[in-house]
């Protein structure tokens, strides 16, 4: 987790020096579900961008934490908006009700559309397909997993 935090502190600096657009969004959809999730977009070059971000999971007798990285490639000639299409990795620690813990790992892609209106405000659509493995102590499983959202954040 630490490795992850210092990556995240690199980029978000090199961004500044460079100047780039950046985008801060959150899911409000998936609180509905018990999932918590928000991250940070930053441009790597004129047409893609990589987010790093964090999770919360409560689902029924099932709690934990995750961090993930997805990079993004815009179709358009401007990142951070249009059509975007990209790979996305993911880490997740959870635990149940009986101490039961597992280490989840994710891999996967992810199409969808961000819009930025007015100067500021941020809106994603998103759909992704991923492969989920691990969770040997928590009754382990390999399966997929279909994924639909909408962030909302801060874009400057």
């Amino acid at each position: 987790m630490k490795k992850i935090l210092v990556l995240g502190m690199l980029f978000f600096a090199f961004n500044i020096t460079n100047a780039q657009t950046n985008v801060i969004k959150a899911n409000p959809l998936g609180l509905a579900f018990g999932i918590a999730n928000a991250g940070y977009e930053f441009t790597t070059s004129d047409s893609q961008t990589a987010t790093i971000s964090g999770l919360y999971f409560n689902v029924s007798d099932i709690t934990g934490f995750g961090a993930g990285a997805e990079y993004r490639f815009y179709f358009a000639d401007e990142a951070i908006r249009g059509w975007h299409a990209g790979p996305s990795l993911g880490y997740f620690s959870l635990e149940d009700n009986s101490n039961n813990s597992a280490s989840v790992f994710s891999i996967g892609g992810e199409v969808g559309h961000q819009w930025i209106f007015g100067e500021h405000f941020a809106l994603d659509v998103f759909a992704g397909l991923g492969f989920n493995t691990g969770g040997d102590s928590l009754a382990g499983f390999n399966s997929t997993a279909a994924s639909l959202g909408v962030s909302i954040g801060y874009a400057w």
